[in-house]
C-alpha cells in the first residue's frame, strides 16, 4: 500500500510545480489571473490524490470516484491527508465489491454503475459524517489556542505557527497556520509572514538537501525524489516534503521541530515579509535578507542533525 501511496504522490507533483510557479510569477507581476490560476491548481491536489491512490488499490473503477470523494475532502477542510484516507478506503472498498460473484451479462453494469456509485456513496458518508466533525473540532481549537497566544512574545508564537506548518506538510494543520500568518498582514508588521516563509521551505529543503548529506539513510524512491524536493522548497512549497513523510513516519518529529527553530530564529533576527508565501524565491521581498538565510540554514541543519539519529538505513526502492 506504501508503494501505492507514493507513487501516486509522485504523479501529481507536477501539479504542485505549475502552482508554485504560477503563484510566484503574480507575486512579481500583480497578476490576478496567474494567482487564481495557481489557487485552481493547488485545489487539484486532493482529488487528484485520491483518484490516483484509488487506482493504484483498485485498478480503472476507483478512479473516478475517487475524484468526487478527494474534491469533496477538500471541500469539508481535511485537504491532502483526508484525499490519501480516502484513496485507500476507497480503494480497498472497491476490490471486496470486485469479489461479489456476477454473470458474465451484469459485468459492465457493475463495473460502470454499481460500484462507482455504491463505492462513492457508502465511502462519502463515512468520510462527510464521521471524519469531518473530528478533524473541525481539532482545527477549530487549534485556531482558539493559537488566537489565545500573547503576539507580544512572537519568538514563541513562530516557534509554534512553524512546528505547525511541518505538521502535516501542506494538510489542514498546516494551513490553520498559514492562514493565521496571512491574517496578521492586514496590521503591515510582517513580523510573523516572515518567520512562516522560512518554514514553509525548510521541510522539503532539507529533506532534499538530506539525499546528499545522509547517503544510505534512504530509498531509491526518496533518493529520486530529493531534487524535486529541493525544487519545491526554493519554490516555497512544503508539501515537497510529504514524500518522506509518507515514505517513514520518523521524519516527522524533523519536519516538525526543523521548522520550529526556523521560524523562531527567524523571529529573533528580526525577519520579515509582507508577501504570503516562502521560500528562496521570495527573497528579494524579504526585510532583512542575511537573517532570513541564516534563520533559513538553522532550520535546515537542525532537520538533517535529528535526521541523522532518527532515521535509519533503507536501502530499498
Amino acid at each position: 500500500m506504501r508503494k501505492r501511496v507514493l507513487k501516486s504522490i509522485v504523479q501529481i507533483i507536477p501539479v504542485f510545480i505549475i502552482g508554485g510557479i504560477l503563484s510566484v510569477i503574480s507575486l512579481y507581476t500583480s497578476n490576478q489571473f496567474l494567482k487564481d490560476l495557481s489557487d485552481y491548481s493547488f485545489l487539484m491536489v486532493p482529488p487528484l490524490l485520491a483518484g490516483y491512490i484509488a487506482k493504484e488499490i483498485s485498478g480503472s473503477v476507483g478512479f473516478i470516484p475517487g475524484l468526487i470523494l478527494g474534491y469533496l475532502s477538500g471541500a469539508i477542510g481535511l485537504g491532502m491527508f483526508g484525499a490519501i484516507l480516502v484513496g485507500i478506503i476507497l480503494g480497498y472498498f472497491i476490490n471486496l465489491l470486485k469479489k461479489i460473484e456476477i454473470s458474465i451479462d451484469m459485468s459492465s453494469i457493475m463495473y460502470i454503475v454499481v460500484i462507482p456509485i455504491l463505492s462513492t456513496l457508502v465511502v462519502g458518508m463515512g468520510l462527510y459524517y464521521i471524519f469531518q466533525e473530528p478533524m473541525k473540532f481539532i482545527l477549530e481549537s487549534l485556531g482558539i489556542y493559537l488566537n489565545s497566544l500573547d503576539d507580544k512574545n512572537n519568538v514563541f508564537l513562530n516557534f509554534v505557527l512553524g512546528g505547525l506548518i511541518g505538521v502535516d506538510l501542506g494538510g489542514p494543520i498546516n494551513k490553520v497556520a498559514y492562514v493565521y500568518a496571512i491574517n496578521t498582514l492586514e496590521y503591515g508588521k510582517g513580523d510573523i509572514m516572515g518567520p512562516i516563509a522560512v518554514a514553509i521551505s525548510t521541510p522539503p529543503l532539507a529533506l532534499g538537501l538530506s539525499q546528499f548529506v545522509l547517503k544510505n539513510r534512504f530509498s531509491k524512491t526518496e533518493k529520486e525524489a530529493g531534487i524535486i524536493s529541493i525544487l519545491l522548497g526554493f519554490l516555497g512549497i512544503t508539501e515537497g516534503a510529504l514524500l518522506f513523510l509518507t515514505k517513514d513516519i520518523a521524519v516527522l518529529p524533523t519536519t516538525v521541530i526543523g521548522a520550529a527553530i526556523g521560524a523562531a530564529s527567524a523571529s529573533v533576527l528580526g525577519v520579515k515579509s509582507l508577501v504570503p508565501h516562502g521560500g528562496i524565491i521570495i527573497f528579494p521581498l524579504i526585510e532583512n535578507k542575511i537573517g532570513f538565510l541564516i534563520s533559513l540554514s538553522i532550520g535546515v541543519i537542525s532537520t538533517i542533525f535529528m535526521l541523522y539519529f532518527l532515521k535509519r538505513g533503507d536501502s530499498n526502492g
